[in-house]
């Protein structure tokens, strides 16, 4: 063997086909976390195992029939715990993944004293019992194929490249980049603006109702950002904060009024669509005057002339001054 072949773990070909279906696009949810002691990691929660094992038992059978018979033995039927415990162990067993525990660095307490557990940990370790549970969290060491991956790096490096060579890009390329980002930054400022105005709305009346909840979560991916829609759910709040909440509503419809008594709503959108163009402006300008830019380039040859044209007629004018 080749040493690339040598550094390549070698997967049990029998149970290698159960980490592809459920890692999969129609697979399990997965998410990444920080492992103590090393970098981060994607990990999947064994409830999740449970319920696709248990939801798709002839998907299981049919492209992992080596697998089920290998953990369970033929005929075997996937219809409860342990069936999907036995599986789970194989793969632990075969290091397609680990289990760990949930390791905040401050770890809060329950009323009970034992420690709050997250859906989703961002923080996980090793466990030294390495017994399958299906409430457990697993860690994935599991790597396919590799081609996606030198993809994506080709795409980065390609990027990093291409942004090395801004000042060469064409105007035109510039000025559409310089668009596309006042858009873009637009569209997410505003769903911050509007999202925070619509909770504290509801808030004042007692409720936190938040539009995409997980928008800024670190550990969400792109689409799982705007998964839920939204949030409700109602405040538990004591007398305190009841007056805060009125005194907030008072605060916020005296502000209103007075604003309304100044301003209408066509001054608003007036004023916005005003700044907006004059931000798209000004982000032109500095493209134009940046160097090797059109405005930064040598002046021609029929200017040259009408310069200097210009400058004998001034210098002329001056002497006919002085000698009057």
């Amino acid at each position: 063997k080749s040493k690339k072949q040598d550094e390549e773990p070698e997967w049990d070909p029998n149970f290698e086909p159960v980490m592809k279906l459920i890692l999969g696009k129609k697979g399990i949810k997965t998410k990444s976390a920080s492992e103590v002691g090393r970098k981060k990691v994607d990990y999947f929660r064994g409830k999740d195992f449970k319920k696709f094992v248990l939801d798709n038992p002839n998907l299981i059978k049919k492209k992992c029939s080596a697998a089920v018979n290998a953990a369970l033995g033929p005929n075997a039927e996937l219809e409860s715990d342990k069936d999907v415990e036995r599986i789970g162990d194989e793969l632990i067993a075969r290091n397609f993944c680990f289990k760990a525990v949930y390791k905040p660095i401050n770890p809060t307490k329950s009323d009970s004293g034992e420690t709050k557990t997250k859906k989703w940990p961002d923080r996980v370790a090793r466990t030294p019992n390495q017994k399958f549970d299906c409430e457990g969290f697993y860690v994935i060491t599991y790597q396919g194929g590799s081609g996606m991956q030198h993809f994506m790096l080709g795409l980065i490096i390609a990027g990093v490249l291409l942004a090395c060579m801004f000042p060469v890009w064409p105007m035109w390329a510039k000025v559409g980049i310089w668009y596309l980002s006042v858009i873009f930054l637009s569209l997410y400022f505003g769903v911050l603006i509007l999202r925070m105005v619509i909770f504290t709305m509801f808030w004042i009346i007692g409720f936190d109702f938040w539009i995409f909840p997980n928008i800024n979560d670190e550990y969400c991916g792109f689409l799982d950002s705007f998964q839920p829609l939204y949030s409700w759910d109602k405040r538990k709040d004591d007398a305190l904060m009841l007056l805060v909440r009125f005194g907030s509503l008072a605060i916020t419809a005296m502000a209103v009024k007075q604003i309304a008594e100044t301003h209408s709503l066509d001054d608003v959108k007036d004023f916005v669509a005003n700044s907006y163009i004059d931000v798209l402006d000004w982000g032109v300008d500095k493209l134009m005057f940046l160097p090797g830019s059109d405005k930064q380039a040598l002046p021609s040859l029929e200017e040259l002339k009408n310069q200097t044209a210009d400058d004998n007629e001034s210098n002329d004018t001056l002497r006919v001054q002085d000698l009057i």
